[in-house]
């Protein structure tokens, strides 16, 4: 079959697997890069979830799923980490903040920066075993390199791509 997808919508059989060997490489890319900086993959792997598979590698909600990103580990420190260094003013901070973040959400204001992605890392990096008060850089660092690692492999695709579909073009002149 040379139709890269089956009359139900699906990848062809041979398809999946050239998929799938490349989804190997991909990942074994992402976590020797991880191993090698010493850098815990866990936020890294949730961009990949969240930029890569959910918005489909969207070009434009690249910068504002790491801005998000970053917003939502920072809410998350603010929460739990601010509050045992200075007492009760960071947890009112805390909550002053979360209160002004929820209403941008909600009404859709500086999308840019609050969107899906700052909700997602806010709800993950609460989880108290994640340890955010002593974790937050180590979690920034890891959806830094996670954006760094996806945005250079899909740029690089996008240009193999590109040029690939000029090839015919240029072969027919």
């Amino acid at each position: 079959m040379t139709d890269e997808h089956s009359p139900a919508g699906r990848p062809t059989p041979m398809a999946t697997v050239m998929l799938l060997a490349g989804v190997v490489v991909f990942m074994a890319g992402f976590f020797g890069l991880f191993r090698l900086l010493g850098v815990q993959p866990l936020c890294g792997l949730l961009f990949l979830v969240y930029w890569g598979a959910i918005l489909h590698q969207e070009r434009r909600a690249f910068v504002p799923a790491v801005l998000g990103g970053l917003g939502g580990i920072l809410m998350s420190w603010l929460l739990l980490g601010l509050p045992p260094l200075v007492g009760q003013i960071g947890t009112v901070v805390s909550v002053v903040a979360l209160a002004l973040l929820l209403f941008s959400f909600m009404r859709g204001q500086m999308r840019w920066a609050v969107n899906n992605s700052t909700m997602l890392f806010l709800t993950v990096a609460t989880i108290p075993e994640l340890h955010v008060g002593k974790n937050a850089v180590g979690m920034a660092e890891s959806l830094l390199l996670g954006a760094a690692y996806m945005g250079a492999v899909s740029a690089g695709a996008a240009l193999v791509r590109s040029r690939m579909s000029r090839q015919p073009a240029e072969i027919a002149k």
